[in-house]
């Protein structure tokens, strides 16, 4: 007698089947999503890199603004109380759609930082990277490692672990300045790491430890380095280490004037 049709076995051998190619082609899937994320990321970054060449060659090599400030410090804002940052010093040296370039592509928020696009002030732009604040129109010939040190970085507003950040810029709008944990743009004695960069705890256990941090892609934090390279850091990035002299080693030193220098 023919049989016609599969057998129940066969039928959950198929299914099994079915699950273990789709157990498969997911993760898969997920890695070539992060993977193109990352290159788009980096791709802004770069992008940003040209502009601000571009910027320093008009502006005697120094680098953009982290934002604008009256003589005090306190952050200039514009008619709709936004704040006036890195983003208006460069505007003019981006080719590419800013809207595109200033946001991540991978960044959960969407850009947690709001300004006025410096095109047109009727419109808004959203910013997923953030500027490191000491290294505010400093010039290149005073950093002592510009291929080491941090300029630019994937960020988030609220700072790390899910809390905001206990010094705000501006009416917790930051405007993407990366600070200090205990002081608004220098460090001090105490400062421990930098705040605002899109690295944040899983859980509350462990501590600060690579297994227990995420950021927007698997491998870490993309980022740009003041002499115009892009990379992925690892979140320990965070941390801030000093020598034996009490400063500042990279990714997060200083402006050293030469007459300073050891």
């Amino acid at each position: 007698m023919n049989r016609y049709g599969l057998t129940q076995l066969e039928k959950l051998a198929i299914g099994v089947a079915i699950l273990i190619v789709i157990a498969i082609l997911i993760p898969l899937y997920h890695q070539l999503v992060d993977i193109k994320r990352t290159t788009d990321c980096l791709s802004n970054l770069k992008e940003l890199a040209t502009a601000i060449n571009l910027y320093q060659l008009d502006f005697g090599n120094a680098l953009p603004l982290a934002y604008y400030a009256d003589a005090d410090g306190t952050p200039r804002t514009d008619s709709a109380n936004r704040p006036l940052t890195w983003v208006v010093c460069i505007s003019g040296y981006l080719r590419r759609d800013l809207e595109r370039t200033l946001r991540c592509p991978a960044d959960p928020t969407g850009g947690s930082t709001v300004i006025s696009d410096p095109r047109d002030s009727s419109k808004t732009l959203r910013l997923s990277y953030g500027f490191y604040a000491p290294l505010s129109a400093a010039r290149l010939a005073d950093l002592v490692n510009p291929g080491q040190n941090i300029l630019i970085a994937d960020s988030l507003a609220g700072g790390q672990l899910g809390s905001l950040n206990p010094s705000p810029l501006l009416n917790g709008n930051d405007g993407f300045a990366l600070t200090f944990d205990d002081a608004l743009f220098k460090p001090t004695a105490q400062s421990k790491y930098v705040v605002r960069l899109a690295v944040w705890r899983r859980r509350a256990e462990n501590g600060w430890v690579a297994d227990n941090l995420r950021s927007f892609h698997g491998k870490g934090v993309n980022v740009l380095h003041a002499d115009g390279h892009v990379s992925t850091r690892a979140p320990e990035i965070l941390f801030v280490q000093r020598n034996a002299r009490g400063r500042l080693e990279p990714p997060w030193t200083l402006p050293e004037p030469r007459s300073d220098r050891d």
